[in-house]
């Protein structure tokens, strides 16, 4: 073999190195390339749905604030209602408030209604009734028929949230009819009535 062939040799070998050095080099650099681009991408995608989070985070608490402030103004209505027709002691300066409400409301020339005496007596829980006591009250009424009927309907309606009239029921009525008798054909008779009954409260946790 001749230096010439030889020479020739090495240089076909060194030239094939290169080309496989080449081609890997840019073997690399697409897949490199391929690589920053998928990165990229990713990255792209991320942050778009970073974004949308963050937006969708946001409305989701801008909502659950309102729905909070709306629970919450709620939940107050509702226990001022609770408050209103089953308090939590015997508040009787409330409770004759309502009842001068009701007199003056249907007290009429020729359908009177007047409340001429109030007593309070002492509170006590409820048998059979957890947390809830009952507190006697006595009153002397002088009405007609038809202002009487119309003070047991607000007493029968007592107690619902609608309205916020304390609970209340009549435990006895005592009719004192004027000299002469009633006379039933006429509604507006005045009479005299002596009614017991019982405002309910929430007994207090601690004894008093």
């Amino acid at each position: 073999m001749t230096q010439q062939s030889s020479l020739l040799r090495i240089s076909n070998l060194y030239f094939a190195l290169t080309l496989i050095l080449l081609a890997a080099g840019v073997g690399y650099g697409v897949l490199k390339y391929q690589v920053i681009t998928a990165g990229s991408k990713a990255i792209e995608d991320n942050t778009a749905r970073l974004a949308a989070l963050e937006a969708s985070t946001k409305t989701e608490t801008a909502d659950f604030k309102v729905f909070a402030s709306e629970r919450a103004k709620k939940q107050a209505e509702f226990t001022k209602k609770i408050a209103s027709i089953l308090p939590p002691d015997e508040n009787y300066t409330e409770l004759t408030r309502q009842f001068d409400d009701f007199f003056a409301q249907n007290d009429r020339i020729g359908n009177p209604i007047f409340q001429s005496s109030l007593r309070y007596g002492k509170g006590a829980p409820v048998a059979g009734v957890q947390g809830v006591s009952a507190l006697p009250v006595s009153m002397n009424l002088e009405a007609t028929r038809d202002n009487f009927m119309r003070f047991l309907d607000y007493v029968n309606s007592s107690g619902l949230l609608e309205n916020g009239i304390r609970l209340m029921d009549i435990a006895s009525i005592q009719l004192n009819f004027p000299e002469g008798g009633e006379v039933v054909k006429d509604l507006k008779q005045n009479l005299n009535f002596t009614v017991e009954m019982n405002a309910y409260y929430q007994t207090p946790k601690i004894a008093r």
